[in-house]
């Protein structure tokens, strides 16, 4: 005898996200009366009459097949009670989820408080510049200082952060690009002083340095991935990435600063790339704003619009 092995066909089952409510009021009517105790109440806070309000909850307790009201005086049932929790976490999560849409798309406007360090006001500039332009409706208000602002205390909407590392905490951070330092000098200091063509001849030139440190890491950008520590005996220091660019324009000495900040300055002639094949790895500018639910409809805005600008497009 030869057994022939046949597929056993399920018949589809009703889908967990398919209901048997037909109409969401329905729900609606039946906590009210549930909670007030009253289907006049009910009705008068739905804007409906209590016949409409009886036939809803007379509905939704046909389609269950139970109580879920006694009527005199109006009371849940044991199964009403229990019904009652649950449903009201459905409407809740049902008005969350509206207004997440609504505020998705609802028009940026308001005022949007933005922190930012000092030594990018050029960035910072632009990028505000070009963001009001996009959004006139937004009011942008700026708050540049270099200590970490508590964003929740001081009611900040978004911080611009420059550091290699973010401290932890329930901030959402998105790292908006990297930058790294360059040599660059002006051309009165160059013609005083001569051009270094290579690493060595830091030695004999005057070097305005941001920040303490007295040992620095060079890479080549060659492609080679060589990397040589070069100590440096500046004369001048500065902790403040604006003053050491306009140190460095005024002809003080050679500095390392951020291409991402000096653009124009270069562009323009104030300023001149030397040691061309050389980088200082730098730091990263990372944009930070408040977590939750719900992200204001300008928070998002300036979010994205940061996101999408190259810097090098801003600076211009």
């Amino acid at each position: 005898m030869r057994f022939v092995a046949q597929r056993s066909v399920l018949k589809p089952t009703v889908a967990d996200y398919e209901t048997l409510v037909g109409d969401v009021h329905d729900l609606r009517a039946f906590a009210l009366a549930a909670d007030l105790r009253s289907f006049t109440a009910a009705a008068k806070m739905m804007g409906e009459s209590k016949a409409t309000v009886s036939r809803r909850i007379a509905r939704l307790e046909s389609e269950l097949g139970v109580s879920l009201l006694r009527r005199a005086p109006v009371e849940p049932t044991d199964d009403g009670t229990a019904y009652r929790v649950r449903v009201g976490e459905i409407l809740e999560l049902l008005g969350d989820a509206n207004a997440a849409v609504r505020q998705a798309y609802a028009a940026p406007s308001g005022q949007l408080r933005l922190t930012a360090p000092p030594g990018f006001e050029s960035l910072t500039a632009a990028l505000v510049a070009r963001f009001t332009e996009a959004y006139p409706e937004v009011i942008v208000s700026v708050l540049v200082t270099e200590r970490f602002v508590d964003l929740e205390a001081e009611h900040i909407d978004v911080a611009l952060r420059a550091t290699t590392k973010l401290a932890d905490s329930a901030l959402v951070a998105h790292r908006l690009f990297d930058f790294e330092r360059v040599a660059m000098a002006s051309p009165a200091y160059l013609r005083a002083h001569g051009t270094p063509r290579r690493l060595d001849d830091l030695s004999s030139h005057r070097i305005v340095q941001l920040g303490q440190a007295r040992t620095v890491t060079m890479h080549r950008k060659d492609g080679t991935g060589e990397a040589t520590e070069v100590r440096m005996a500046w004369s001048t220091s500065a902790n403040d990435m604006g003053f050491a660019r306009e140190l460095t324009i005024q002809g003080t000495g050679l500095a390392f600063l951020p291409r991402v900040v000096t653009e124009r300055d270069l562009a323009e002639g104030r300023l001149v790339h030397v040691l061309k094949p050389w980088v200082m790895p730098g730091t990263a500018l990372f944009l930070l704003h408040r977590g939750g639910r719900f992200l204001p409809p300008k928070v998002r805005a300036f979010r994205d619009f940061a996101m999408s600008r190259c810097p090098g497009k801003l600076a211009r």
